[in-house]
């Protein structure tokens, strides 16, 4: 039962809510240089070979985990029944029981680096001004993740930077990017990726 609980939490993390044109290939766009060949991926391209079953093996060790700690406090709870005692006391904020844990590794597809893709996904913003011009941002491949959900791992996940800025006005709606992707580690509050994006261009998705 676990098992198939695992195989269909990472199904949802891979596929999610990403918009449905998910056709791989490659085309000449619009972006910033004209001459530049884009490569249009989707999110699974950005996965290495056998990272599927690593990312199983991770939620398994995850849930084992989970299942311990929460054994834990269940006795810590039962002990203080009728005690008046505060639950901070159990679970410490900011730790790893009050925090949204990113499963996952920083394994790449290195025949990717210094390529020009296109690809789907989702904005969530490192910050938030009133002129909604962004510097940098994170593209994920369905909507909420690391705002209403824990992050994608982060081969998942692509750390955007824009410059000069970029206008984003909603980030209910998808969106196509463009730019040179590099590989590397590139953390941040919301989520760490193991990609980078320079951003060329930025349109709104069109079902």
């Amino acid at each position: 039962m676990k098992t198939r609980i695992v195989a269909a939490l990472i199904s949802g993390v891979l596929a999610g809510c990403a918009p449905a044109d998910t056709t791989s290939g490659s085309a000449r766009t619009g972006s910033v240089e004209a001459d530049v060949e884009v490569t249009r991926i989707i999110w699974d391209d950005l996965m290495p070979e056998g990272e599927f079953e690593r990312l199983e093996a991770l939620y398994e060790n995850f849930f084992e985990e989970l299942e311990a700690r929460m054994s834990r406090q269940q006795t810590l709870m039962d002990a203080a029944r009728g005690d008046d005692f505060d639950i901070t006391s159990i679970i410490a904020e900011g730790s790893a029981d009050d925090s949204m844990e990113q499963i996952g590794t920083y394994n790449v597809v290195e025949e990717l680096d210094g390529v020009n893709i296109r690809i789907p996904g989702y904005i969530v913003p490192l910050d938030f001004n009133a002129d909604a011009q962004h510097d940098e941002f994170l593209l994920v491949p369905y909507f909420g993740a690391c705002l209403h959900t824990p992050p994608p791992p982060p081969n998942q996940i692509l750390y955007v930077k824009a410059e000069p800025p970029a206008e984003i006005p909603d980030i209910y709606e998808p969106v196509w990017v463009e730019g040179k992707l590099e590989t590397g580690r590139f953390l941040t509050g919301m989520g760490n990726s193991a990609y980078e994006l320079s951003l060329s261009k930025l349109e709104p998705y069109e079902y």
